[in-house]
């Protein structure tokens, strides 16, 4: 019965209001915001968005949130978050802000989203191409952070991983914080719980993200600060309640 229950409302979801309100986003999102100034445009194109969507999936999926350590969250920093779900995706984009991404670049293909995507210049590289990519994060982060005194999300797993396993980091992340001088904060979440990985059906449940204190770069070096991030990380998993 709870099976059937939530496999309702995750249809209801998804294809009542996930994609239209998406599509709907996407396309004025194309439209209109080239027109808003930079600084103002991600607040209309992602976070209108991205909140809306956590809304519809705290209301109508039973996906609910706690956050811990909201008080170690710097003015501005790189984020290295552990990946299981499109959950977190979503919901960092509203704790995080203004934000961009490192990103594969096909996802900027995606019709309607990747068209809206593109208007806030993520950082979009080609995977394959690891040195290049490297050399991209680093110059197009830096440059965020001093033109737009943001965020730069990354998921330095570099794919979706179930919740039993945390995948090896790479140091993408820490690299750019310690060229750019801004802080490297490790986030953990077990949203996988509830959005399990290649499957349909959505559970309700209570998600913890902790957001742990940022890591002090200036006497390690980024191969240190992402192996320290993997182990705060990994015992903030093992510590967090499992979503009911």
């Amino acid at each position: 019965m709870a099976w059937l229950l939530a496999a309702i409302r995750t249809t209801i979801f998804i294809f009542f209001l996930y994609a239209p309100f998406t599509i709907f986003w996407a396309t004025l999102s194309v439209l209109v915001a080239w027109m808003i100034p930079k600084r103002f445009r991600y607040y209309f194109v992602i976070y209108v968005w991205t909140s809306t969507m956590v809304f519809f999936m705290r209301w109508v999926v039973g996906i609910r949130y706690r956050i811990v350590g909201r008080e170690n969250i710097p003015a501005k920093g790189v984020i290295a978050c552990n990946h299981q779900s499109t959950w977190e995706t979503y919901f960092l984009q509203t704790l995080f802000y203004p934000q961009t991404q490192v990103i594969k670049q096909s996802l900027l293909k995606i019709p309607f989203f990747g068209w809206a995507f593109a208007l806030l210049n993520p950082i979009a590289i080609n995977r394959a191409d690891r040195r290049s990519a490297m050399q991209q994060v680093i110059e197009q982060g830096t440059r965020h952070f001093q033109e737009d005194n943001t965020y730069v999300l990354i998921f330095p797993e570099g794919t979706r991983y179930d919740v039993q396993k945390l995948g090896k980091f790479t140091r993408g992340g820490a690299v750019l914080a310690k060229a750019a001088g801004v802080p490297f904060i490790p986030v953990a979440q077990n949203a996988g719980y509830c959005w399990i990985n290649k499957r349909y059906v959505k559970f309700p449940g209570l998600v913890t993200v902790e957001i742990l204190p940022p890591i002090d770069l200036s006497d390690k070096t980024a191969e240190q600060a992402t192996n320290l991030a993997h182990a705060q990380i990994q015992t903030a998993l093992e510590r967090a309640p499992v979503p009911r």
